[in-house]
């Protein structure tokens, strides 16, 4: 680690209290004159340091620079260790998690971006990734077969609601199967994508994409999203960034810990809005419309459908949820 990450790490580790020159110097076993040096250059990269005769040196809470150092510092103990990449823009996190996995990446491995020219969103599609979102994929190494796999789906929709609403306290709700919405909008897009050991039958890892549109202004969103997407701030936001990633990071990776246990199925079933909704879906390119009754603990929905005396169990696909009169 080079003297400038390292005094980051610890300005990010102690952020609001003040080292002084000395004492960083001390911990790091390097001049007064190189922290001095490591201090500038991050002012110039953006961050907010404050600089006191006989305190020393603080990151304040205004800055708000989104870095390895700084989420590292905002995740618990046990998952400080993950490998972890910031990059200001990529083609896709989802792409280079997928080549770090094929290289043997462990649990946990984490790319984040601030901006994505080509990133992938569900069902093959394309995901609108202006700057002014949080873009970060993450590989989860489960032992477990293809058909226990897909509760990653619901949990990782869980992890993203959980963060939002733990951090940043604000009124989001779940939509079916991992959108997260806030006033009619769509702000979350959770895309997932297995990768098969055809050898034992199961797999041998999960990446876990995450957007947030944290503060994307809207017309930065392109043709006909502009009308369905939103962002959770316009203009002023606060400054927790690094915290909000890294707590929807080390929910995930807590849910993935053991994903037959279902219990955060409650959780979900409590903040998904589309329950008790006249809902809108096709069944082999037919379309067809009912009443979600109910969404089991394997996240499917329970369909009380048109003209249809049996229920309808929906597991995966897209709905449009038609608006309550």
């Amino acid at each position: 680690m080079d003297t400038k990450t390292a005094v980051l790490r610890l300005l990010e580790e102690n952020k609001s209290t003040a080292l002084s020159g000395q004492q960083i110097a001390g911990m790091l076993g390097v001049s007064r004159a190189a922290v001095w040096k490591a201090v500038k250059s991050l002012s110039n990269d953006g961050y907010s340091i404050s600089a006191t005769t006989n305190k020393g040196y603080m990151l304040t809470g205004a800055s708000d620079v989104v870095s390895a150092e700084g989420i590292r510092a905002a995740l618990p103990e046990r998952y400080k260790n993950i490998p972890l990449e910031v990059k200001q823009s990529t083609v896709s996190t989802n792409i280079d998690v997928g080549a770090a996995a094929a290289g043997g990446a462990p649990h946990g491995t984490t790319t984040v971006a601030l901006e994505q020219t080509s990133g992938q969103g569900r069902l093959g599609k394309s995901f609108c990734s202006p700057k002014g979102g949080l873009y970060f994929s993450t590989l989860i190494r489960p032992a477990l077969s293809i058909d226990k796999a897909v509760m990653i789906t619901p949990a990782a929709a869980v992890a993203a609601h959980k963060a939002i609403t733990d951090i940043l306290g604000l009124p989001v709700s779940i939509k079916w199967v991992n959108d997260i919405y806030m006033n009619g909008r769509k702000v979350v897009g959770i895309s997932t994508q297995a990768q098969a050991d055809i050898s034992v039958g199961g797999i041998s890892g999960i990446i876990v994409g995450t957007g947030i549109n944290y503060n994307t202004p809207q017309s930065d969103f392109s043709g006909e999203i502009r009308n369905k997407a939103g962002s959770l701030y316009q203009g002023d936001a606060p400054a927790k960034r690094n915290e909000l990633i890294a707590a929807a990071i080390t929910a995930l990776l807590d849910l993935s810990e053991d994903l037959t246990d279902k219990s955060y199925m409650d959780y979900y079933r409590k903040h998904c809005f589309v329950l008790g909704a006249k809902v809108d879906y096709e069944i082999d390119r037919q379309p067809k419309s009912g009443i979600v009754e109910d969404i089991d603990d394997n996240g499917a929905l329970i369909i009380s459908e048109d003209g249809r005396e049996e229920k309808r169990r929906l597991s995966c696909g897209e709905i449009s949820v038609r608006p309550r009169i």
